[in-house]
């Protein structure tokens, strides 16, 4: 919008470029002195000079929805720019990790793996967590399998604790049953569970044992329909999980007795399991 537009709106004797040209007419026809001329010439300039500041600030409002705009598509850009290169980054990434056991396994080996995804234990043992589960490969004494082992703790995690006494390894091996027990009344029991299903797991797939549930004492419904077994039962081979305020494994001969509360039950489990294994002795430290 222009002066002229902005004059437009005004009534034809409020129009000074009307007037300027009405004055002009009137000094070139000689019905005016030049003297009366300038002064109502300056006047009228005085009128379209206030015209124009007047326009002028009724235009400014309008810069500051053009520079907010601006500011808002420069953001964008910004914001667009950010997340390719997240994008690029996080693929470029995903290429680089291993993305399958197997993966893991082979880098870890290599020592191509972050140290925050596992280790290899004693230089033989390739461990990786996923999931917060800790895997590793065991190889069958005949060589003939490989077995995926699924631990809720590594090596690391459970050197400190000692295994005590000797377990029968013969009679061990020559049984095809073993029997889990714990004490029916205690306040464990869901890590006692976990525990006993953890220890089931590994016998019946690795040592291909048949797991059968049992009570140390027959106090409830429950015990009431399984065989009620304790370490004194030397015919058996039998895990106890035994609610303590203090952590203990140990053998007795034809019975594994893990002792403590919460988790200390379950990594009591482990660290039988991995003795078992032949990957740790009964005390390393």
């Amino acid at each position: 919008m222009d002066i002229t537009k902005s004059v437009k709106a005004s009534s034809q004797e409020e129009n000074p470029l009307k007037k300027m040209d009405t004055l002009q007419k009137s000094f070139d026809d000689g019905i005016i002195e030049k003297e009366e001329y300038e002064s109502k010439k300056k006047e009228i300039q005085a009128q379209i000079s206030e015209l124009e500041k007047k326009h002028g600030s009724e235009k400014q409002p309008e810069e500051a929805p053009k520079k907010s705009s601006e500011k808002m598509l420069l953001i964008a850009v910004v914001v667009i720019v950010l997340l390719l290169v997240a994008i690029v980054s996080f693929s470029f990434i995903s290429r680089q990790q291993p993305k399958t056991l197997e993966e893991m396994h082979a880098a870890n080996l290599k020592g191509k793996l972050n140290k925050n995804f596992g280790y290899v234990y004693k230089n033989a043992y390739s461990f990786v967590t996923l999931n917060d589960q800790w895997y590793t490969q065991l190889q069958s004494p005949k060589g003939t399998k490989i077995y995926n082992l699924a631990l809720r703790y590594s090596p690391t995690d459970v050197k400190d604790i000692v295994i005590e006494g000797s377990l029968d390894t013969a009679f061990f091996d020559s049984k095809k049953d073993f029997y889990n027990t714990f004490n029916p009344k205690g306040t464990e029991l869901a890590y006692v569970t976990l525990a006993i299903a953890d220890f089931s797991t590994h016998m019946s797939r690795v040592f291909e044992k048949n797991p059968i549930g049992a009570c140390d004492r027959n106090e409830t419904n429950v015990c009431a329909t399984v065989p009620i077994v304790t370490c004194e039962d030397k015919d058996k081979v039998v895990l106890y999980l035994k609610e303590s305020e203090k952590p203990r494994v140990y053998y007795n001969e034809n019975c594994i007795v893990v002792e403590g509360k919460g988790l200390d039950l379950v990594k009591g489990v482990d660290r039988v399991l991995y003795n078992l294994y032949g990957m740790m002795e009964k005390e390393e430290r």
